[in-house]
This record gives structure tokens, C-alpha cells and sequence, in this order.
């Protein structure tokens, strides 16, 4: 595409602004879309061109977004700590200090869309579930939403964060937490550094049985390590996005599959423009939900 290639001149990038170079990213996104899918006849994605027929371009093109506004979340302050929070499920959760209480609403706004039972996002479902016996790892958790919410219902939960920015949220966050939760402000790895920590070390005896991995993009480095546990586990559970990277579902998919584990995708497709080389054909599965039980 046209626009991909434009991205890489330094002189575009420098005298467009950021926010201009993405609303036209995504016009024209939205248009080779709706162009490449307009006779397919699959379901799934006739629902998305329908969307897009309709509205602007979203990462989850779906009407369940609009159920969500960001204007109507409420933002608090810890006046002795001096961080904002809001309430999830009468939960505080903590964000980044720096961050301005219209940041900490367009951010939760977007997680809760996230995690819609319609979202492409959605970690959890009837069947993918889990339990009293839990023993969790949130890997890339950052304010680790996802964890406070099920922090009632499992053993324990290892939340890994390599932004150390997140520490002191994370901390306030889970204080009532201690005896079930361990932070951990190292990036989950094959090899142990100053900034990684290797996986097989880590996890000896630890017995996990819920992985949740979203990393932005680092999944090829986070699933080398934990590659052993994946594969010689007896029971596991495993959330991986896949939206990062345009290969990632087949990749994992089969991955997944040729250990022994049942694998299902999330509910529709992803639109992820913040990649700006993405290309034909666009739409990405969330996230693999796989199973070895």
C-alpha cells in the first residue's frame, strides 16, 4: 500500500503531525478494506464491512463499542499517595502517576471494551474459564485489570510487568493482595538479566496452570521461554493475543495444536492500525485460547 511506504519517509513523518498521519492512515485503511472484502460471503466478515460501511475505523469494528463511554468513568485521587484510580468491581485500581484523569478514562474505556463478551479481546468465556485452583500468570499485565478482576476467584497470580513505571500502581493496587499475589518488574524471557527473567527458573514448582500473555508485540521472546512449561504440562490454559503480528494466529495456532492442546479462537477480527505496515488482509484474530487438559 501507498501509505505504508509513505510512513517511512522521515520528511512526511516530520512535517505531519502524528495524530493528522493516523486519521488519514485510517481512511484509507477503512477504504481497502471495505474494497479487498466487499463480495466475500463469509459471515464473520460481512459483519465487519457492514460496520465499516457505517462508522469510522475502530480496532474492534463492532457495535458493542458504542455501549461504552469514557465520559462517564470516574477517576479518584489517593491524596497520601498521590495516584489516581478508579473502581473495578468496588476494586481501587491504580494508574500511572503522570497519567491525567482524561488519559486514565480513554484507557479503562478501552479495557472494558476489551473484555465485552462480544470483544476479539475477550480472555475468558464459559467454557475457557478460571477457578479456585488457579495458579495464574499475567504476563504483560501493566495495570493488570485483567488480575484485579479475577483476583477473588484463583490461588494465586504472578504479574509481570517489564515497565517499571507500573511498580508503584501495581503495588497500591494489590496491597489487600500480598499472600496472593507476587509482581514481578522483569520482562518474562528465555535468559535471566538485569531486565529479563528466564521462565523455567522461575516457574520450578511453581505449578501454573493459567498463562494470559499479552506483550505488545514481544510474543516470539515470551513464548520461547515458555516453551517448556507450555509443552510439558499436563494441564494448562492459555490466553495469547495474536493481533500483534500479522502471522501470529496460524503460527501459534499450529504450535498449540501439535502439543496436544485444543485451540479456539475469540469471537470476530481486529483491525490493528496501530501497525502501521499492516496490509492484506487486514483483519487479525485477537487471541488464541488454547487447552491441554
Amino acid at each position: 500500500m501507498f501509505i505504508n511506504k509513505l510512513n517511512k519517509f522521515f520528511i512526511w513523518r516530520a512535517l505531519v503531525p502524528k495524530k493528522i498521519r493516523t486519521i488519514i492512515w485510517k481512511r484509507v485503511l477503512r477504504k481497502s478494506i471495505i474494497l479487498f472484502f466487499k463480495n466475500d460471503t463469509n459471515e464473520e466478515i460481512k459483519k465487519v464491512i457492514d460496520f465499516l460501511n457505517k462508522n469510522p475505523l475502530e480496532l474492534f469494528p463492532y457495535n458493542f463499542i458504542f455501549n461504552y463511554n469514557a465520559k462517564d468513568i470516574k477517576v479518584y485521587l489517593d491524596k497520601e499517595e498521590q495516584l489516581k484510580y478508579v473502581l473495578l468491581d468496588d476494586k481501587k485500581l491504580y494508574f500511572k502517576k503522570r497519567w491525567s484523569k482524561f488519559r486514565i478514562k480513554k484507557a479503562l474505556n478501552q479495557l472494558l471494551i476489551e473484555q465485552d463478551p462480544q470483544s476479539p479481546h475477550r480472555y475468558l468465556t464459559d467454557n475457557f474459564n478460571i477457578n479456585e485452583n488457579s495458579i495464574v500468570a499475567d504476563i504483560g499485565c501493566a495495570e493488570a485489570n485483567f488480575s484485579l478482576e479475577i483476583i477473588d476467584k484463583v490461588k494465586h497470580i504472578y504479574l509481570f510487568e517489564a515497565n517499571n513505571i507500573w511498580s508503584k500502581p501495581l503495588k497500591k493496587t494489590f496491597e489487600k493482595y500480598k499472600d496472593k499475589v507476587t509482581i514481578v518488574n522483569k520482562k518474562l524471557s528465555n535468559f535471566s538479566s538485569e531486565s529479563t527473567i528466564d521462565a523455567d527458573s522461575f516457574f520450578k514448582g511453581k505449578k501454573i496452570n493459567f498463562l494470559k500473555i499479552d506483550v505488545d508485540g514481544n510474543e516470539k521472546e515470551v513464548m520461547s521461554g515458555l516453551s517448556n512449561i507450555i509443552e510439558n504440562s499436563k494441564q494448562m490454559q492459555v490466553a495469547l493475543c495474536t493481533y500483534h503480528s500479522q502471522n501470529d494466529f496460524e503460527k501459534y495456532s499450529n504450535y498449540f495444536r501439535d502439543n496436544n492442546y485444543k485451540v479456539e479462537h475469540s469471537n470476530g477480527y481486529t483491525v490493528f492500525y496501530w501497525d502501521k505496515n499492516l496490509s492484506y488482509p487486514f483483519l487479525r484474530r485477537g487471541l488464541i485460547r488454547a487447552t491441554k487438559k
